[in-house]
């Protein structure tokens, strides 16, 4: 999948209320729920829960954890030191402020 593009309209999008806009434009309210849970799962992982803590917590099947934890352990972002990393152990779940 080329992500070239939407990395360049994220990467380029410095404003959060434009950022928010172009996500809905983008993605279905579904998707970006979907996008939203798999946060989570990876914070939730970060902290040392549980997948069926994880999948109770967030009212999510067991195989959506599964699947958010085998990206977890396999992407080469979370191997590396970014901010991004950062943003996720922070305990904080911003619900859409």
């Amino acid at each position: 999948m080329n992500t070239n593009l939407l990395a360049k309209l994220l990467v380029n999008t410095n404003d959060l209320n434009n950022m928010k806009l172009l996500l809905k434009a983008i993605f279905t309210s579904k998707e970006l729920k979907e996008f939203d849970n798999r946060l989570k799962i990876f914070q939730l992982l970060m902290q040392g829960k549980k997948h069926r803590e994880i999948s109770e917590n967030l009212n999510v099947g067991i195989a959506t954890v599964t699947r958010g934890s085998l990206a977890f352990e396999k992407e080469e972002i979370f191997k590396i030191k970014t901010n991004i990393i950062d943003i996720l152990r922070s305990k904080k779940f911003d619900n859409d402020k």
